[in-house]
């Protein structure tokens, strides 16, 4: 699953390789406002996976159609005459919908909600859904671009962590989509949990290499107490992989991921020339998408909301005719400022002014000026033209620079 907030590092890398830092310029001045829609089904839940999901029954799917279908009537008119720019079916499982399920869907939301002609859609799918019927069902609708979860290609780490497809089935889902016609494949991958070793890591990478995909998206995995492998890790007393190794692990992904002519773009994506996942751009640089299903969270208008967890609660709040958003804020100026500053300084080419509303942007220097001074000179950060970026060789802390800088901003 592709997710805007991750933990991974970006290490030295050659000033020539690639030739590319961050989203492309045509990529960062685009417009764009996202759609996403929560799909929690699954088969099988990972024993990693700490997201909103539910077992797969007929009854289920039903009451959460009722319920896509109440809070699309309930958020369409606040995107009265907006063209979205990208539509995310995230999960959960999307591809755990039939065929005539996901017709049923899409004709739902387009029924309510208008696509731009050149939109990005964007559909998760587990590999061994990745059938005929339904990849043509996929397409014929309109989605142009699959983000397939792989995690690995070694046996028996897909055991450890839950997944149900085996080594092979990846390979198979992505000379399948491409027979259909899909040509903006993405892979997900995970590194960094209980038993995780380099070499099973070079085999996993040398495979994904295989694949001439147009994207990739790699995850340190964080143990979740929620989760059964989380659970395990943490009682184990410390991290499912040393931090030195996980450094290690990142920086081998690094350089496999330049050998295969995808530049880091996020800590936690690469991609060919400008093959960015546009969606998860509209979160990074902090613009406004809606959100539908249980657990999805909204930025609008300067407005910020999240959906209650549990499928059920969610449809419960729907069918008593109440806001299904268990939390809710008017972002005021610190909170708009901290947003801007940790989801900006994520992307390799920085924080930049051009990206934001003249006042938001003053209202980040008013807020954090001091602070980007003082970490410049400990060199956590380094100014670029019109803002700044975190280092190469400190990607991997990214998180404890962003720390850093809140906890001097707020003084």
């Amino acid at each position: 699953m592709e997710r805007p907030v991750q933990h991974p590092l970006q290490p030295d890398v050659p000033a020539h390789s690639l030739n590319r830092e961050g989203p492309g310029e045509a990529a960062r001045r685009e417009a764009r406002v996202g759609l996403y829609v929560h799909v929690p089904f699954c088969a099988v839940r990972c024993h990693y996976c700490h997201f909103s999901t539910a077992a797969f029954s007929g009854d289920a799917v039903e009451r959460w159609f009722a319920g896509i279908e109440r809070e699309a009537d309930l958020r369409a008119p606040l995107a009265d005459g907006v063209a979205f720019t990208s539509l995310f079916f995230g999960g959960g499982t999307p591809s755990a919908l039939s065929s005539r399920h996901f017709r049923r869907l899409w004709d739902l939301l387009r029924a309510r909600f208008t696509l731009a002609p050149d939109a990005e859609v964007t559909l998760e799918a587990n590999p061994e859904s990745a059938k005929d019927a339904l990849l043509a069902a996929w397409r014929e609708a309109g989605v142009n671009r699959l983000s397939f979860g792989a995690q690995s290609f070694e046996p028996s780490e897909l055991r450890s962590l839950g997944r149900i497809h085996d080594e092979a089935r990846p390979v198979e889902a992505v000379a399948l989509a491409r027979a259909h016609g899909f040509e903006r494949l993405s892979l997900d991958l995970m590194y960094g949990y209980p038993g995780h070793t380099s070499a099973a890591f070079a085999r996993t990478l040398a495979r994904a290499g295989e694949l001439g995909l147009e994207h990739v998206s790699a995850y340190c995995y964080i143990p979740e107490g929620v989760t059964p492998q989380g659970e395990r890790a943490l009682a184990s007393g410390g991290p499912a992989v040393p931090d030195e190794a996980q450094a290690a692990l990142y920086e081998q992904l690094s350089e496999a991921m330049e050998g295969m002519g995808l530049a880091c773009y996020e800590t936690s994506n690469f991609c060919r020339p400008d093959a960015e996942s546009r969606h998860n751009l509209t979160y990074w640089l902090r613009r406004d998408y809606l959100a539908l299903g249980p657990s999805a969270h909204a930025c609008w208008r300067g407005e910020r909301w999240g959906n209650r967890f549990a499928t059920a609660d969610w449809a419960a709040a729907l069918e008593r005719g109440e806001d299904p958003a268990s939390e809710r804020e008017r972002s005021p100026e610190a909170s708009t400022s901290d947003e801007i500053v940790m989801l900006g300084l994520r992307l390799s080419s920085g924080l930049r002014a051009a990206d934001y509303a003249p006042s938001d942007w003053a209202s980040v220097e008013r807020r954090y000026g001091a602070a980007f001074a003082a970490a410049q000179e400990a060199g956590r950060l380094e100014s670029v033209p019109g803002g700044w970026r975190i280092p190469r060789r400190h990607r991997f802390l990214a998180d404890d620079t962003i720390a850093w800088l809140a906890a001097r901003a707020r003084g």
